[in-house]
C-alpha cells in the first residue's frame, strides 16, 4: 500500500490560480519589421514553408520541403571505384589501422570517398504591397496557432501555412495588393495578370556543399526533366474588408526513388490548390487551420509562471542583463519549450520528408552543410521531442525516409561493404543518398561513419514503445528494417584478438584520438558509440524474434561476444575508442561515446558515474545542438545544476557569441550552431522534457531534474513508456499533484518513481490516476 499521497481522487485543491491555470497562448513579439532572414518568423504546413518578415509591404520568403538540387540515383554517377576494388580498399585499411599505420588508412578510405549528397534550396521572395506602413510596425507569432500578425496604424495582415489546404495564406486589410515575386531558381515560364502570377521554376542538378571551393557553387541541366522542376502559384481576391493572397507550391518531386514527374502536372496541382482555398474564403481557411494546428500543439502545455511585460527582444534582453533567464523570467523558458515543439510540427508531417538540417526553412542556394540531413546525430535530434511531447505523428517522415535509405542503403551495403543488410553513412539528402561522402579528401572522422541505419531504427523501436505505432508496424515496417540493419552491424563487426567482437576501422563522430605517437587520427579500433549501436540493434533483432530464425540466432550468438558499454568506464570518465586513446580536442562537440546514456538506454550506475566525469571533461559550452544534447545527458544523471547553467548558455545571444562552436539564440529564438541549425530548437524542447520526465528504465520517473527557476509550474499532455500521459503541478520544487492515464491498449501496472520512493499503480485510459500530496 502506498503513501497517503497515492489515490484516485484529488486530496489537495490548488490554492494558486496561476499554477492551475493552462491553456496560455504564448506568441513571440517584435517591434519594427525584420531587418533581415533571422529575425523573420518561421510558418509550416509540414511541407511549405514561409518566412514572413512582417512589414508594409510584406516580404515573405518561401521554401518547399521538396525542392532540392540533382534528381534520383544521381549517387550511382559518384561512386569512384567498383564493388570489388572498394571492398579490397577497406580490408587494406584495416590492416593498416591495426598495424597504426593510420595515414595510410586514411588514404586508403578515402579512394573510397563518393562525392557528396544535394541541397536543401530556396523556391523564392514574395512581396505584397498593401496598405500603407503609417506607424511604427508590431508583430507577433502566436505559437499556439500558428498565426503570424503585423500592424501598423489601422493597416494589418495575418499570414499562416495551412495543412489543411497546402497552402500558405496572406489576409490583408487592404482595398488592392500588387505581387512581385522573385527566385534563385531558374526561371523557365511566367505567366502574370491583374490577379496574380504562375512561374515555373527549375533546380540545379549540383549544387556543391560550401566545404567544397574548387566545386562549381551550381550546375545547372540543360533541359527538363533532370531535376526538380517547382510550380509557384499566387493569387489575390477582395475578401470582405481585406484582400486575400493565397500561395501555392507544387513540385515534380515523387519521392526519394521515383521518377520525376511533370511540370504540367504540378501547375494542375498548384492551381487547384489555389482555387479551393479562394473558394473556401479568409474566415474557413484560418478556422481550419487553427484547429488542425491546435490538433497537434495543445496536447502538451508548460507553464512555468507569468509571463514579463514586454516583447520578445525586451524580455531577453532583461533577462540577459539578470543575470539568469530562468531565474529572471522563467516563462521563456516555456517559450522555447513550445517553439520547439511548434517548429516540429511545422517542418514534419505525414506524407513528406523529414525535418532537415534547417527544419524546412532556408534563404540560401548554398546553405550551411547544403541544409540535408546529417545522420550521425542532428536528424535524430530533430526527432527526440516527438514521442516525449506528443508529436508521434512527426515521425512518420523519418520511417518513410529510413524505408527509402534500406532500399538505397542495401545497394552501398553490397557495393562498399560486400555485406548484407542495408548501409548509410552521416550525410544524406531528399534522395536517400548513403554512400559515404568526401570527394576523395574528407576526413574520415566525418566521412566514414557505416552506423546510421542502426540508430535510425532505434527512432522506430521507440515509436512502438511510447504506443504510437499503428496496428501491424512491428511486422511491416520495424522488424525488415531492423533485420536488414542487424544483417549489415553482423557483417561490420570483427573479431578482436581476446575473441570479442568489435569494429575496424572506427570513428567515433566527429572526433579525433591521437596515437600512441603523437599523430592526430579519426581511426581507432571499437569505439564506444559503434559497440553500442550494434549491441542495440542485435538485441531489438533479438525481442523481435522469432526464435530459432537463423538470423536472430546469428545476431544473439554475435551479441554475447560485444563487450558491456560498463566496461568503457574508468576513473577519468567513459573510454572513447578500444586502447583508451587521449581526444585531439577534450573538449569536442560531439559526445557520441555517451549514447548509452541518452538518447540510448544501457547505461548502468558505472557508466552513468563514469559518463559523468566525461561530461565535466568536455565542458559546457559548445554548439547550440551539443548544448541541448549536453542538457539531456546531465538530465539523465539528475545534475540540476548542470542543466541550469547548460539553459543559460543556451540563451545566450548567438550575434554576440565568439567561436566556431559556441552556440545562443538569434533574434527569432532559432538556434545557433552557428549558423543557424533547427537541432538545437529540437534538442531544446527534449532536453527540457527529459527534466520533467524519464521512462527509459521501465519506471516512470516524475520531476527527476527540474531546471533551477522553474520552482513553480505545471505541464500536462507529456507521454511516457509504454504510453502514459502524464500531468504534473509542483510548487517550491516539490511535487503537488501527478495525472496519469494510459493510451488505449496500453493500461495496467506501472512503477512511479518521486522523491526516492516508487509506487506500484494500475492504469486505466478510461480515467486519471490521481496522485496528490499535501501542500508544501
Amino acid at each position: 500500500m502506498g503513501p497517503p499521497w497515492v489515490g484516485r481522487v484529488l486530496s489537495f485543491v490548488l490554492q494558486d490560480d496561476k499554477l492551475a491555470r493552462m491553456g496560455r497562448r504564448r506568441s513571440l513579439r517584435f517591434a519594427g519589421a525584420a531587418a533581415g532572414w533571422l529575425e523573420a518568423l518561421p510558418l509550416g504546413n509540414g511541407r511549405l514553408g514561409a518566412m514572413a518578415w512582417g512589414g508594409f509591404p510584406a516580404v515573405i520568403d518561401l521554401n518547399e520541403e521538396s525542392v532540392w538540387s540533382g534528381g534520383p540515383l544521381r549517387d550511382e554517377a559518384q561512386r569512384p571505384v567498383g564493388a570489388v576494388e572498394a571492398r579490397r580498399l577497406l580490408e587494406e585499411a584495416r590492416i593498416a589501422v591495426d598495424a597504426g599505420r593510420v595515414d595510410d588508412a586514411t588514404a586508403l578510405l578515402q579512394r573510397r570517398q563518393s562525392d557528396y549528397g544535394q541541397a536543401f534550396l530556396p523556391v523564392g521572395r514574395l512581396v505584397i504591397v498593401g496598405g500603407d506602413e503609417a506607424a511604427g510596425v508590431e508583430r507577433a507569432l502566436d505559437l499556439s496557432t500558428g498565426i503570424h500578425r503585423a500592424s501598423s496604424g489601422a493597416v494589418s495582415a495575418e499570414t499562416f501555412a495551412s495543412a489543411p489546404a497546402h497552402v500558405v495564406v496572406h489576409a490583408v486589410t487592404a482595398a488592392d495588393v500588387a505581387l512581385s515575386f522573385t527566385s534563385p531558381l531558374a526561371e523557365t515560364a511566367r505567366c502574370e495578370d491583374a490577379d496574380g502570377l504562375v512561374v515555373r521554376l527549375r533546380a540545379p542538378l549540383d549544387v556543391a556543399p560550401g566545404h567544397e571551393p574548387a566545386r562549381a557553387a551550381a550546375i545547372w541541366p540543360e533541359g527538363p526533366g533532370e531535376t526538380v522542376e517547382a510550380v509557384v502559384v499566387v493569387r489575390a481576391r477582395l475578401d470582405g474588408d481585406r484582400m486575400l493572397v493565397v500561395v501555392a507550391i507544387e513540385s515534380t518531386y515523387a519521392g526519394p526513388t521515383a521518377p520525376l514527374s511533370s511540370a504540367d502536372d504540378a501547375e494542375r496541382r498548384a492551381r487547384d490548390r489555389v482555387d479551393a482555398a479562394l473558394a473556401a474564403g479568409f474566415a474557413r481557411l484560418r478556422a481550419e487551420h487553427v484547429a488542425a494546428h491546435g490538433a497537434l500543439f495543445d496536447r502538451v502545455e508548460l507553464d512555468a509562471g507569468p509571463a514579463r511585460p514586454g516583447t520578445t527582444h525586451e524580455r531577453m534582453a532583461a533577462a540577459r542583463a539578470a543575470g539568469s533567464v530562468a531565474a529572471s523570467d522563467p516563462d521563456l523558458v516555456a517559450t522555447l519549450f513550445d517553439y520547439g515543439r511548434y517548429l516540429l510540427m511545422s517542418s514534419s508531417r505525414p506524407g513528406g520528408l523529414p525535418a532537415n538540417l534547417q527544419g524546412l526553412w532556408n534563404a540560401d542556394m548554398r546553405p550551411p552543410w547544403s541544409s540535408n540531413y546529417t545522420l550521425n546525430i542532428n536528424t535524430q535530434m530533430n526527432y527526440w521531442a516527438a514521442e516525449t511531447t506528443a508529436l508521434p505523428e512527426t515521425v512518420e517522415p523519418l520511417i518513410r525516409f529510413t524505408e527509402a535509405l534500406a532500399e538505397r542503403g542495401a545497394v552501398t551495403a553490397a557495393h562498399d561493404f560486400g555485406a548484407r543488410g542495408w548501409a548509410a553513412h552521416h550525410n544524406s539528402d531528399a534522395w536517400a543518398f548513403t554512400a559515404g561522402v568526401g570527394c576523395g579528401h574528407g576526413d574520415p572522422s566525418w566521412a566514414y561513419w557505416p552506423w546510421a541505419g542502426a540508430w535510425l531504427v532505434r527512432h522506430l523501436v521507440e515509436h512502438e514503445r511510447f504506443g504510437s505505432a499503428p496496428e501491424g508496424f512491428v511486422e511491416a515496417t520495424l522488424r525488415p528494417l531492423a533485420r536488414g540493419a542487424a544483417a549489415f552491424a553482423l557483417d561490420l563487426l570483427v573479431e578482436r584478438p581476446d575473441g570479442s567482437l568489435g569494429t575496424l576501422p572506427s570513428t567515433s563522430p566527429e572526433n579525433l584520438l591521437r596515437t600512441r605517437d603523437g599523430r592526430e587520427t579519426a581511426l581507432g579500433v571499437s569505439s564506444t558509440m559503434d559497440l553500442a549501436l550494434a549491441a542495440e540493434i542485435l538485441d531489438t533483432v533479438c525481442a523481435l524474434g522469432p526464435d530459432g530464425d537463423p538470423l536472430v540466432e546469428e545476431a544473439r550468438a554475435a551479441r554475447a561476444r560485444i563487450p558491456p558499454v560498463a566496461a568503457r568506464a574508468t576513473a577519468r570518465g567513459v573510454v572513447e575508442w578500444e586502447g583508451d586513446p587521449d581526444t585531439v580536442d577534450p573538449h569536442h562537440r560531439h559526445v557520441s561515446h555517451l549514447y548509452p546514456l541518452f538518447p540510448g538506454d544501457a547505461a548502468d550506475d558505472v557508466f552513468a558515474a563514469a559518463a559523468a566525469r566525461s561530461l565535466d571533461r568536455r565542458g559546457l559550452d559548445s554548439t547550440g545542438w551539443s548544448l541541448a544534447w549536453k542538457t539531456a545527458l546531465w538530465a539523465r544523471l539528475g545534475r540540476a545544476d548542470r542543466v541550469g547553467a547548460l539553459v543559460e548558455l543556451f540563451f545566450r545571444d548567438a550575434r554576440g557569441v565568439e567561436g566556431r562552436e559556441a552556440g545562443g539564440l538569434y533574434a527569432n529564438l532559432l538556434a545557433a550552431h552557428p549558423p543557424f541549425q533547427i537541432d538545437g530548437n529540437l534538442g531544446f524542447t527534449a532536453a527540457v522534457a527529459e527534466c520533467l520526465l524519464q521512462s527509459h528504465r521501465g519506471i516512470v520517473e516524475l520531476l527527476p531534474c527540474l531546471p533551477p527557476g522553474l520552482d513553480d509550474g505545471a505541464v500536462s499532455g507529456l507521454v511516457a513508456r509504454p504510453g502514459i500521459v502524464v500531468s504534473l503541478v509542483w510548487r517550491r520544487r516539490v511535487l503537488v499533484e501527478a495525472r496519469l492515464r494510459a493510451l488505449p491498449g496500453r493500461g495496467g501496472a506501472a512503477r512511479v518513481r518521486h522523491g526516492g520512493a516508487d509506487h506500484d499503480l494500475v492504469l486505466s485510459s478510461d480515467e486519471d490516476t490521481v496522485l496528490a500530496a499535501a501542500a508544501p
